[in-house]
C-alpha cells in the first residue's frame, strides 16, 4: 500500500509539461527517446528534460539496451511503471456483474463475475463490494473504479454530466449509482455507457490505437454504436442511439419488438435470429444452437444466420459512407453470426457501397470481461486526465 501511496504522490507532483510523456508511455507502451520525441513534437533535449524528474520519481523506467531498427543505435527505451497502480473495473448486465482488476495499461490482473438476482442498485452495489474485496485481496487495492452498462438513457452525454443515471436494461431512474459506488468501494468512480467505454478501450489499449477514424458496432441484446472521429469520440444522444438501433435495412423485413419492418434490430439482435429460426424449426432454440445448426447446413437456421450477417453488412455500409470512417469494430453476444456467415456479411456491405476496398471489419468475440476491463480503462483515463 506504501507503494501505491507514493506512486500516487509521484503522479500528482509530476510536472505537468511532462504529462503528456507519461500519455504517450501509457497508451503505446515502451517507447525509444527518438520515437517518443518524434511523436510528440519534441527535439531530444527537451525530451531528456522532461523525462528526468519522472525518471528521478520511478513513474518512468529505462529497460535494457537494444538497437534501433533504423540507424543500428543502442538505445534504451522507456517504459510508465504501470503495475503500482491498479484500477477496477464493473460491467453490469441485467443479470450479472462482470469485474476485473487492471494495471495502468489495462492488463488485466484478476477477474470475478458474480449473479445478481434482481439489478437493484443495493445489490449492485453490495454485489460490487464483494467482487473488489475478492480482486484486492488477490491482486491489491485500486486505486479508482469504473463502472458501464447499457440502456437508452446510459449515454455519454447524460452520465458524464449527471450524477443521476438511467438504464432501461436495469430497470434505474435518477440513480445516484456514482456516489453510491464511490461510497462502498472507498475509491473514486465513473460510470459511462458500456459500448461509449468499449470504443474508449480500443482507442487507448486495443484495435484502434493510433487510429483516428473508426467505429464501433455491438449486437446482443440490443443494437450499440460508438465513433471516434480525427481522434475524438463523437458525443451522441439518447435520440441518435435509438435511431442507429431502428434504421430500416429492408422496408420488406421482419418486423422488430417497436413495430418497425425491416430496422437493424429485427435482423442482427439475439431475439431476433431466434425468432426467425423458431418460425422454421416451430420451437424456440438456443443461440449457440442456431450457430451450430447453421454451420451444419440446417437451411432454417442457415437463413437466419444469413439475414443477421447480411443485415450487419448493410449497417457497415452506412456508417461507412454516412462517416467516411474505414476501420469497424463488430462485437457482442450475437456477433459470431459474422463468423458464421462472413461471405453473406460481405455481401450486405457490396449491397450499399460500391467500393469496399480499404475498409477494415474486424470481428472480436464476445467476452463480458473485456468489457468490465473497458469499465477499468475509464477510471484508468480519468486518472490520466486528472493528472494532466
Amino acid at each position: 500500500m506504501s507503494s501505491q501511496r507514493s506512486a500516487i504522490e509521484a503522479w500528482r507532483s509530476a510536472p505537468r509539461t511532462a504529462l503528456p510523456v507519461l500519455r504517450e508511455l501509457v497508451i503505446h507502451g515502451p517507447q525509444s527517446r527518438t520515437d517518443l520525441a518524434r511523436r510528440l513534437g519534441l527535439s531530444s533535449g527537451s525530451l531528456t528534460r522532461l523525462t528526468k524528474p519522472l525518471l528521478a520519481a520511478g513513474l518512468v523506467v529505462e529497460r535494457d539496451v537494444r538497437h534501433d531498427p533504423v540507424n543500428g543505435r543502442p538505445t534504451r527505451p522507456l517504459e510508465v511503471v504501470a503495475d503500482r497502480l491498479l484500477f477496477l473495473g464493473l460491467k453490469l448486465t441485467s443479470d450479472r456483474v462482470y469485474a476485473v482488476l487492471t494495471t495502468l495499461r489495462a492488463e488485466i490482473v484478476a477477474r470475478e463475475s458474480a449473479p445478481l438476482t434482481a439489478p437493484s442498485p443495493d445489490e449492485v452495489v453490495a454485489e460490487a463490494g464483494r467482487l473488489a474485496a475478492r480482486l484486492t485481496a488477490a491482486g491489491g487495492a485500486a486505486v479508482a473504479a469504473g463502472v458501464t452498462f447499457g440502456g437508452d438513457a446510459a449515454v455519454p452525454a447524460l452520465v458524464e454530466e449527471s450524477e443521476l443515471v438511467n438504464s432501461g436494461i436495469l430497470g434505474w431512474q435518477r440513480v445516484p449509482i456514482r456516489r453510491l459506488l464511490a461510497d462502498r468501494l472507498g475509491v473514486p468512480c465513473f460510470v459511462k455507457n458500456d459500448v461509449a467505454a468499449l470504443a474508449d478501450s480500443y482507442h487507448w489499449f486495443g484495435e484502434a490505437r493510433g487510429v483516428r477514424d473508426f467505429a464501433v458496432v455491438t449486437v446482443g441484446d440490443g443494437v450499440g454504436y460508438a465513433l471516434f472521429a480525427h481522434g475524438r469520440a463523437v458525443r451522441m444522444t439518447e435520440a441518435d442511439l435509438g435511431e442507429f438501433g431502428h434504421q430500416i435495412l429492408d422496408p420488406g423485413g421482419p418486423m422488430c419488438p417497436d413495430g418497425h419492418r425491416g430496422c437493424a434490430s429485427s435482423y442482427v439482435t439475439t431475439r431476433s435470429i431466434l425468432m426467425t429460426a423458431a418460425q422454421g424449426m416451430r420451437r424456440f432454440p438456443t443461440y449457440p444452437e442456431v450457430l451450430r445448426l447453421a454451420a451444419a447446413g440446417d437451411p432454417v437456421c442457415r437463413e437466419a444466420v444469413r439475414q443477421a450477417a447480411w443485415a450487419l453488412g448493410v449497417m457497415i455500409a452506412n456508417v461507412v459512407n454516412a462517416t467516411t470512417v474505414k476501420t469497424v469494430i463488430l462485437t457482442g453476444e450475437a456477433v459470431d453470426v459474422a463468423r458464421v456467415r462472413r461471405a453473406d456479411l460481405e455481401a450486405g456491405l457490396a449491397a450499399r457501397r460500391r467500393d469496399t476496398a480499404g475498409i477494415d471489419v474486424a470481428v472480436r468475440a464476445q467476452d463480458f470481461h473485456d468489457w468490465a476491463r473497458a469499465a477499468a480503462a475509464v477510471a484508468i483515463r480519468a486518472h490520466v486526465a486528472d493528472a494532466a
